[in-house]
Formats: C-alpha cells, sequence, structure tokens
C-alpha cells in the first residue's frame, strides 16, 4: 500500500522526497498521522494527501529558487488535516439531524446502534459502491452475460456477509458464503458466484493496492451434491420446433433456428455482428470471436462453426429482414438483457415441450452428433470447449465440421 504504514494503533502516511528538493525542504521524509485505524479510510486520505504533495514538488521544481524564495516555503499549507474517527462520528451525528430525529421517533426501521456504528464507515470501499467500478475496469457491460451473474454475486455477498469495506473481508466470509448456499443445495450457483467475487476482489485489491489474501480463493466445495439432470429434446419436440421456426418471423424462432445446429448459446448469437456472418461461401458459417459488445477471453469459444438446415435458414432470414451492424439489435429493445431474453426463450420452449429449456437445445445438438458417432475433437470444436484428451492442436476445418453437420439435418 503505497505511503501507508501502520504505527500503533492508527495509519501514517509516510512519502520520500525528491533529492533536488532535500536541501531546500529540509527534510528527506514526510510524515503525517491519517488519524484512522481503518485501511478502507486510510487508503483514500493516503491518495488525497499524495496528490497535495505532488503538487507542492512540481511547483518546487519548476520555479527559479532564490535565498528569499525559499525562506518563505510552508511546506505545512498541502498537509491535510484528517479528522479522527472518533470526529467523524461527531459529525456524523451532526449533519444528519434529521435521520437522528426519524430514529428517535420510531420512523425508522433502523436502529440508533446500527446508524451510529455503522454508518461511521468511509463508504467508497464497500462493494456496493464498487461494483460499478470494477465492470468498467473489466469492461463488462449491461449487455454482457457475464453481467446479470456478476450482479447477482454482488447482491447474495451483501446479503449473506453484509455491505462493508472490502479489507475487512476474510475467509470467514466465503465459509459463510458456501455454507448458505450448500443448506440451500445451489452448489453449482455458489461455485459460479464465488468465482465471480473471486475475480472482483482480486481486481479491486490490486486497483486500491491493497496487500491482503483474496478471500474468495481456494473455497472448498463438496462434490458429492446433485447436478440437476437437463433432459434431451426428443425427434417429436425437435419437429414442433421446427416447424415453429419456418412459420413465424419472430424473435424466438430465428435465435433458436440458429442454435438448433450449431449448439451456440443465446449471448454468443444475439452478439453476431454482420462481418461474423459469412452467407456467401460454398460453406457458410460464423464466426464467434470478441466484438465491439462483447469480449470472449476463453479461446476454446472463439471459433467458426458451419451453418447448415435451419441455422442457415434462420441467418438468412435474419439478414434479409436487417440492415443494422449488429442484425439482432432490429428485434430489440435499448435496455434489453440477456438474461431476459434467455427468459423469455425457455418459457416459449417449455409450451413447445417437455418443460425443457435452452440448455436442453445444446445437450441435444451434442447427443446427435454423438448418434452418428461424430468424433468428440469435432463436437469439442463447435461448440467451443477443451477436449483434454488432445496433447496436440490439429485444426479442424470449416468443411469437415460441415460435412458432419449435413449428417444430422431433421
Amino acid at each position: 500500500m503505497k505511503y501507508i504504514y501502520k504505527h500503533g494503533n492508527h495509519y501514517w502516511y509516510q512519502r520520500a522526497i525528491p533529492m533536488k528538493l532535500v536541501k531546500i525542504i529540509g527534510k528527506k521524509t514526510i510524515k503525517i498521522s491519517l488519524k484512522t485505524n481503518k485501511i478502507s479510510t486510510a487508503l483514500v486520505r493516503s491518495k488525497l494527501q499524495s496528490a497535495e504533495h505532488k503538487k507542492m514538488f512540481n511547483n518546487l521544481l519548476n520555479k527559479k529558487f532564490s535565498i528569499n524564495f525559499l525562506k518563505k516555503i510552508e511546506i505545512s499549507k498541502y498537509n491535510l488535516n484528517f479528522k479522527d474517527d472518533s470526529e467523524d462520528l461527531f459529525s456524523n451525528i451532526l449533519l444528519n439531524k434529521k435521520q437522528i430525529t426519524n430514529l428517535i421517533n420510531k420512523k425508522s426501521d433502523q436502529t440508533i446502534e446500527n446508524f451510529l456504528f455503522n454508518n461511521t464507515t468511509l463508504n467508497i470501499n464497500l462493494p456496493s459502491k464498487l461494483l460499478e467500478k470494477y465492470l468498467k475496469l473489466k469492461k463488462i457491460s449491461s449487455k454482457s452475460s457475464q453481467y446479470s451473474s456478476i450482479v447477482n454475486s454482488i447482491k447474495y455477498l451483501i446479503n449473506i456477509c453484509g455491505d462493508k469495506p472490502i479489507d475487512e473481508f476474510s475467509s470467514v466470509d466465503s465459509k459463510i458464503f458456501k455454507n448458505f448456499f450448500v443448506s440451500k443445495n445451489r452448489v453449482s450457483t455458489g461455485k459460479r458466484y464465488q468465482s465471480n467475487l473471486f475475480n472482483f476482489f482480486k481486481t479491486l485489491y490490486n486497483y486500491l493496492n491493497i496487500d491482503k489474501k483474496n478471500p474468495f480463493d481456494n473455497v472448498e466445495w463438496p462434490v458429492n451434491y446433485q447436478k440437476k439432470e437437463i433432459k434431451t429434446l426428443n425427434d417429436e419436440e425437435i419437429i414442433n420446433l421446427i416447424n415453429i421456426i419456418k412459420e413465424e418471423n419472430s424473435l424466438f424462432s430465428i435465435v433458436i433456428g440458429c442454435i438448433l445446429n450449431t449448439g451456440a448459446s443465446v449471448n454468443e448469437i444475439i452478439g453476431l455482428n454482420r462481418n461474423e456472418i459469412n452467407l456467401n461461401q460454398f460453406t457458410p458459417y460464423i464466426i464467434i470471436r470478441s466484438n465491439n459488445l462483447r469480449i470472449i477471453n476463453n479461446i476454446y469459444k472463439k471459433r467458426t462453426i458451419p451453418l447448415v438446415g435451419v441455422s442457415l435458414d434462420s441467418m438468412n432470414k435474419l439478414i434479409s429482414m436487417s440492415s443494422n451492424e449488429y442484425p439482432f439489435y432490429d428485434f430489440l429493445n435499448i435496455n434489453f438483457s440477456i438474461k431476459q431474453i434467455e427468459s423469455k426463450i425457455n418459457f416459449r420452449i417449455k409450451k413447445v415441450t417437455k418443460n425443457k429449456s435452452i440448455q436442453s437445445l445444446k445437450y441435444s445438438f451434442i447427443e446427435r452428433l454423438k448418434r452418428i458417432n461424430c468424433p468428440d475433437e469435432i463436437i469439442s470444436e463447435i461448440i467451443g470447449i477443451k477436449n483434454r484428451t488432445i496433447f496436440y492442436k490439429n485444426e479442424v476445418s470449416v468443411e469437415m465440421k460441415c460435412s458432419w453437420l449435413n449428417q444430422i439435418i431433421e
């Protein structure tokens, strides 16, 4: 943590003076009490004080010094005067007279104890306040498939462990977090949220120069839990979906049509750029890669998928109906989210099938390829997963993938 050290029960700011200014200022270092025992408060105060001293150094280095000028230097004017934590509490009470009145008259659900002792913490390092900063640092938009998962992770963290400064979280909190999901028999969801929180704390600890072990690292989850069984579509259900795809010109029919013979996700299909859709070649295909709307970090998810059967028909239909750079956006509201789209599509699929889902489409796609004895490495290439049995990377051509996909066309 830059310029911060702890002496006794309080944090101090210490900064070395540039060698050119040591003789002028008359000392080698500057020490200032930050008057707090909270690291979150100390970090903010240190940054504020550092900015003032940077101004001082620049001003002194840019001036032509004279003996008379040097005698008039007042370094103290660049030192910030911080209130002690007890003074912060007193100020908090004075500046929130209305809240205190409501508490006394029982017009607020909050207790006086919570108000006095919980609201004194500097709010800037709370997970609820840092979420937006984290999303900006990671360049995750509200339209990204990761967005809702990350937001939900923070919501659960706050509900389970409280909205406290991130440097106050520990392995105890991660255990409480884990036990909550284990008790609800939602281990897979808990593991996904824990992974999000690990990245959240890692990124923000680095950004805020917090030297502390990530509380959500190395969380051990039980392995003997029941995974939710995902049922595949039968032939009759696939035919019913194909009939809807051919009859309708809706967002549902086009998305399902594109997924049915590609195994791609809703996010991958919705985020396609016109330049990533190639319908003019002998072997039509789509390219799944990062673009201005989404970032794909997993190298196995970056792939080329041939278009055959209803997937090719649906993509042709989409291009003919849209002139947008991102064709699907002509069907969507400005404030849409991938989660909302998936929810609506799932609702429709359940009505057409026997309570199946979008995931059922992907599993059905894999089963259809397995049924014709399609090699594992080709299935992995098409759906975008790592095949652990492959030691050397042998690229599978689009034509080869297309020849296998043509064999599962209904």
